[in-house]
């Protein structure tokens, strides 16, 4: 915890990808409101993922889980971390890319869900890309945020687009 609230990334990111047991006490941390511990949880989460892909695939299964109504869990917080795990992992995360974007109808999950499209996007565009066309019909007109993230996002991918 120690680690978390300091913020310091690149410690988190160590730990979480040479001792897999700390992605039981990250994800713990995820739904965090104290400062930036849930973010720099989300980040531990990313780089264990991709460290263990085996533990990986389990996690996002619970994340993904943690966004439908059934689950009974708030999976706005898990978010960040499917982020995060797709920027390191793209081939883990590229199943679950639509399944993410398809909840961009619900308000109070739409914002994180731009946020981590736009991070894996970062380092694998080609898998958001066929993915915008869920996204457009929610994005708010008087939301400078949504509206920001979304031409971020449409950005990086024209980007590479014309890249290729």
């Amino acid at each position: 915890m120690e680690v978390l609230r300091a913020d310091d990334t690149t410690r988190i990111e160590h730990i979480a990808a040479t001792d897999r047991r700390a992605m039981r006490h990250l994800l713990g941390r995820l739904w965090d409101q104290e400062g930036d511990v849930g973010r720099t949880a989300s980040i531990g989460v990313g780089a264990a993922a991709a460290a263990h892909p085996d533990l990986g695939l389990d996690i996002v299964r619970r994340l993904m889980w943690a966004l439908n109504d059934e689950s009974g869990m708030n999976g706005v917080f898990g978010i960040a971390a499917l982020g995060e795990i797709g920027a390191r992992d793209p081939e883990l995360i590229e199943p679950f890319v639509a399944p993410l974007a398809s909840h961009s109808w619900d308000d109070g999950l739409r914002p994180e869900i731009l946020k981590a499209l736009v991070r894996i996007a970062s380092t694998a565009p080609r898998i958001v890309a066929p993915h915008l066309a869920l996204l457009e019909p929610h994005i708010e007109p008087g939301n400078h945020e949504e509206i920001e993230l979304a031409a971020e996002l449409r950005s990086l991918v024209k980007e590479d687009h014309d890249q290729a």
